[in-house]
C-alpha cells in the first residue's frame, strides 16, 4: 500500500488545516482562516511534523512566535510533544529561536542540548503584527492574556466551546494535562462560580452558561467550538510517519495491518473529534482498498469541519 492519492490528500488537507488555523493568529499565511478554536501548542507541533513537505510553516511560525509567544504554553507543548512523532527532535531547535528572538526565557527550557542541527536559520523578515484576540477562533489566546496562561484560562475555552457536559478525563484529554491537575483546576472554578457541575460527585460533569459569556467576549452569539486539533492531527501525523517509514519492499497487506494498528489506538480519540461514528467506521481487516476508501471518507469529513 504505497503511498497513493487518498494519501496524499490527508496529508494535503492537514497542511491546509495548519495555514488556516495560522491565518486565523493574524500570521503571514494566506487562506480562509478556521472557524473552530485554534490551539496553539497543537498548532506549533504539527508545523514542525509536517516542516519537510511545506518549508514555509517554518517561516511563518518563527514570524508569529517572535511577537506573541507570551501566550504560549510551554507546559503544554512539554504534555503533548510525545504524541507528535516528528516533533520531539526539532522543538529544540525552535526554542532556541523563541527563546533567542522573542526573549522569552521559559522556552529555554525546552532546549536540550545544543547539535548541529538544533542550529537556528538566520532571521526572517518580519511581517505577523501578532493576534487580534477578539476573534473568536483566538478564543483559548484571549483568555490566557486576560487571566494568565495555564489550564484554567484553557479549561475556560473548552468548555466554551462544547455543546455537551465534560467529564475530568475528556478535558484531560483533550487539553494534554493530567486529571488530577484538572479536577483541581476545575474545583477552583467551580468554587470562584465560573462553571457548574452534576450534583453526583462519582460521575461529576462541567459546563459552564454560556449566555453569560456572550457579554463578556463581546456579545457574540455564536463562540467557536472547540477544534480537537490534538486528535486529529496527532493522528495524521502518525500516518505520514508511518508511511515514510515504511520499507519499500512491505507488501500491501503489511502496510495495512500497521495502518489498522495505528487507528484503533486513535480510534476514542477520533470518536471525540467526530470524525468517525456509525457513518464512516474503521476497517476492521487489512484490506488496502477499504482503507483507501477510509481515508477518503476521512478527508472528505476533514474538510467539511474546519
Amino acid at each position: 500500500m504505497a503511498t497513493d492519492a487518498a494519501s496524499a490528500k490527508l496529508r494535503g488537507v492537514a497542511i491546509d488545516i495548519l495555514w488556516r488555523q495560522w491565518r486565523a493568529l493574524g500570521a503571514a499565511a494566506t487562506g480562509r482562516p478556521v472557524t473552530k478554536q485554534v490551539d496553539l501548542e497543537v498548532l506549533v507541533l504539527a508545523s514542525l511534523n509536517f516542516e519537510s513537505d511545506e518549508p514555509r510553516l517554518w517561516t511563518v511560525m518563527v514570524d508569529w512566535l517572535r511577537v506573541s509567544a507570551r501566550l504560549s504554553s510551554v507546559q503544554r507543548l512539554k504534555n503533548l510533544v510525545g504524541q507528535f512523532v516528528g516533533a520531539g527532535e526539532r522543538l529544540p531547535r525552535l526554542a532556541g529561536v523563541v527563546t533567542r528572538d522573542a526573549g522569552d526565557a521559559r522556552w529555554r527550557s525546552l532546549i536540550q542540548r545544543a547539535t548541529r542541527a538544533g542550529k537556528s536559520p538566520a532571521p526572517v523578515r518580519e511581517r505577523a503584527a501578532g493576534p487580534t484576540l477578539e476573534s473568536p477562533p483566538v478564543l483559548v489566546l484571549r483568555l490566557r492574556a486576560a487571566f494568565g496562561v495555564g489550564v484554567k484560562a484553557d479549561l475556560l475555552a473548552f468548555l466554551l466551546g462544547q455543546r455537551f457536559r465534560v467529564s475530568v478525563a475528556t478535558a484531560a484529554s483533550a487539553l494534554g494535562h493530567s486529571k488530577p491537575t484538572v479536577f483541581r483546576a476545575l474545583q477552583d472554578l467551580l468554587e470562584a462560580g465560573m462553571i457548574r457541575t452534576t450534583p453526583v460527585p462519582a460521575a461529576a460533569e462541567y459546563w459552564l452558561d454560556t449566555p453569560h459569556w456572550r457579554s463578556l467576549l463581546g456579545g457574540r452569539e455564536e463562540i467557536a467550538r472547540w477544534g480537537y486539533w490534538r486528535e486529529i492531527l496527532s493522528y495524521v501525523c502518525g500516518v505520514v510517519q508511518l508511511e515514510s517509514a515504511a520499507r519499500p519492499s512491505a507488501t500491501e497487506y503489511a502496510r495495512a495491518v500497521d495502518l489498522r494498528r495505528l487507528t484503533e489506538a486513535h480510534e476514542a480519540d477520533l470518536v471525540r473529534a467526530e470524525l468517525i461514528d456509525r457513518e464512516l467506521q474503521l476497517p476492521r481487516s487489512a484490506d488496502g482498498q477499504e482503507w483507501r476508501g477510509f481515508r477518503t471518507r476521512l478527508v472528505e469529513r476533514l474538510v467539511d469541519r474546519v
